[in-house]
C-alpha cells in the first residue's frame, strides 16, 4: 500500500516536472518560419497565461557584438505544433550587427 502511495506521487511528480511551451528547437523553428534570420537565443522559459494553451515566453537574444537582450513573445498551442500570437518575430528588422 505505501509502496503504491509512492509510485502515485512519483508519477505526479514528473507530471508536474513537464517543460510549458514549446521546446528551444520548435521555438526556433517559429523564429524562423517566416524566413526571418534570426540572432542565437538562450534562457527561454515559457508560462502560461490566463488560457493554458497561451503562453508567455522570454527569452534572450544576441546581436553580433553586442549584450544578451531579454525578449517576450506570446505563442499558442495549435493542437500539434505552435502560433506566434504577437504578429511574430520581427529578427530581419533588428540591427544584426
Amino acid at each position: 500500500m505505501i509502496a503504491r502511495a509512492l509510485l502515485a506521487l512519483g508519477a505526479l511528480a514528473i507530471v508536474a516536472a513537464a517543460p510549458v511551451g514549446p521546446s528551444a528547437a520548435e521555438f526556433s523553428a517559429l523564429r524562423t518560419a517566416k524566413g526571418e534570420t534570426c540572432p542565437p537565443m538562450r534562457k527561454l522559459s515559457c508560462a502560461a497565461l490566463g488560457d493554458p494553451s497561451e503562453l508567455k515566453c522570454s527569452y534572450q537574444e544576441r546581436f553580433t557584438r553586442a549584450k544578451w537582450t531579454p525578449t517576450t513573445a506570446l505563442v499558442a498551442k495549435n493542437g500539434t505544433g505552435w502560433d506566434w500570437l504577437d504578429g511574430g518575430p520581427r529578427c530581419s528588422s533588428l540591427p544584426q550587427h
